[in-house]
């Protein structure tokens, strides 16, 4: 027996995913599948998923902002 599930994405992501999906041969669905299967498999979310640090999180809400040339010494910055 098969059920369907349903949910909402914003509209241009939606059409974004569609294409990345389509250039390797899937569909939503036979994605979701896929991401169902594997979380199930490994017992969790099937790749990392993290939080912002406290540092990175007043940066984003902030106003201040720093530049950097390189992105490492930005993910240095944030590492900290």
């Amino acid at each position: 027996m098969t059920t369907q599930v349903h949910f909402r994405m914003d509209e241009q992501e939606k059409a974004a995913l569609e294409k990345v999906l389509k250039n390797v041969g899937l569909t939503p669905a036979e994605a979701f599948r896929i991401f169902a299967k594997k979380s199930i498999e490994v017992g969790g979310i099937p790749f990392e998923v993290s939080q912002p640090n406290q540092r990175l999180k007043k940066a984003i809400n902030s106003q201040d902002y720093v530049k950097f040339d390189d992105a490492e010494d930005g993910l240095k910055w944030l590492n900290e």
